[in-house]
């Protein structure tokens, strides 16, 4: 994990501490278990299955030889020692432990045939595998230790792809409230109460530094440029963003019908060294034009430190939509071509499910609202109530 580098194994068998000290008290306290041999060992993992978890977690690491990956160990912690991995570097040293570490990492899976037998027939729990989670939580641990570095947005980006968006900004309050974008083909224009006095135009570029950014914080990095003639004459770089995909795990704000599905976060600086902000929302709403939604931006921008001075609507054109964000997709050059088609393939996925989950979310909360019979019910206890307290009066 420090490294990002696995040898190429044939089982690994790995067994929680809190499981093996159970079963182990278990069986030290039954009479009966006396005499026998138990191997602890939990479930194997194979390699594919190591590494596909790992891709999962957030977590991407290169296979290596085991000879490659013993020397380049080696001459790691030869450079920088690591106190907790001392014990290591003399095992990798020793020749007869060295034998023991290629028996066990290319020889058959240990197997606990006996110790689950065991288990079952005392009620205990059984192994459980190594997975995604559970390696997410050793990274963080060993991150939390100082043994290993997070993903940061100093690490060579892991996969990146470009987004265009056009449209036109005015002076605050400049949109109207039954704006709507209109985008026909690759002219997109802003239908509004009021004229929009400039066009606005974003050019970026999408990256994270692993999956495990998406898989912990749902966040991508973002950099690029922004033209717009009311913020200044030349394009206003981007000197630090992000994009929050579902933030507030897309619940709307004060029972809204408005659902967060993208919230854009940019520091821009122009050519005179000014600092502007801009902060963008995509929403899903409860309607059919989903294919719009997931492209249209509301953006306010203002100077560093003071409230927004203007604001407007950016879409991306439908027709770079997906050249640019699924044909366009680029992955760390280093990796394996098997490696980079299982990047691409499992951001599209995480993207693709967040994405339709937030759009599906208000539908589906507006079939709530309607097959909501409490409305109803609350009316017809009113009603009761209010005739009870007549005929009390009557009867008086």
């Amino acid at each position: 994990m420090r490294y990002r580098t696995v040898p190429a194994f044939r089982f690994l068998n790995v067994a929680p501490v809190d499981w093996v000290s159970r079963i182990a008290a278990a069986i030290v306290c039954e009479p009966d278990g006396w005499g026998q041999t138990y191997n602890l060992v939990g479930k194997p993992n194979t390699l594919p299955d190591l590494v596909r978890e790992m891709q999962l977690g957030g977590m991407n690491v290169q296979v290596l030889g085991w000879d490659q990956w013993r020397e380049d160990l080696l001459a790691r912690l030869d450079a920088e020692p690591i106190a907790q991995l001392d014990f290591l570097r003399r095992v990798l040293r020793s020749p007869t432990a060295l034998k023991l570490c290629e028996a066990t990492l290319l020889g058959p899976a240990a197997t606990g045939d006996r110790t689950e037998a065991f288990a079952a027939r005392h009620k205990l729990p059984e192994p459980t595998r190594y997975d995604a989670w559970a390696q997410v939580k050793t990274y963080e641990r060993l991150a939390k230790d100082g043994l290993i570095s997070l993903p940061s947005r100093d690490d060579p980006p892991y996969l990146w792809f470009e987004e265009t968006m056009v449209g036109r900004v005015g002076s605050v309050g400049a949109l109207g409230r039954n704006a709507r974008v209109v985008d026909a083909g690759a002219n997109i224009s802003v239908d509004s109460d009021a004229d929009l006095t400039a066009p606005c135009s974003l050019s970026m570029t999408l990256s994270i530094a692993s999956m495990y950014q998406l898989v912990q914080e749902r966040r991508i990095d973002v950099s690029g440029e922004v033209r717009c003639p009311l913020l200044h004459a030349e394009p206003l770089t981007v000197h630090q963003g992000e994009i929050l995909v579902r933030p507030d795990e897309g619940v709307p704000h004060a029972h809204g019908t408005h659902h967060p599905l993208l919230r854009y976060q940019l520091h821009l600086r122009d050519s005179d060294g000014r600092l502007w902000w801009l902060a963008g929302q995509k929403t899903a709403r409860a309607r059919r034009d989903w294919w719009r939604q997931a492209r249209t931006l509301s953006v306010e921008i203002g100077p560093e430190g003071e409230p927004a001075q203007f604001a407007g609507v950016v879409v991306v054109p439908g027709e770079s939509y997906v050249r640019q964000q699924i044909d366009g997709i680029r992955v760390n050059p280093d990796l394996s071509p098997q490696e980079q088609r299982v990047a691409k393939l499992l951001w599209l996925a995480w993207f693709g499910s967040q994405v339709g989950r937030g759009l599906l979310e208000p539908m589906m909360r507006a079939g709530a609202d309607l097959l909501d019979l409490r409305r109803d019910a609350s009316l017809s206890l009113v009603k009761r109530q209010r005739r009870s307290s007549a005929s009390r009066r009557r009867s008086r």
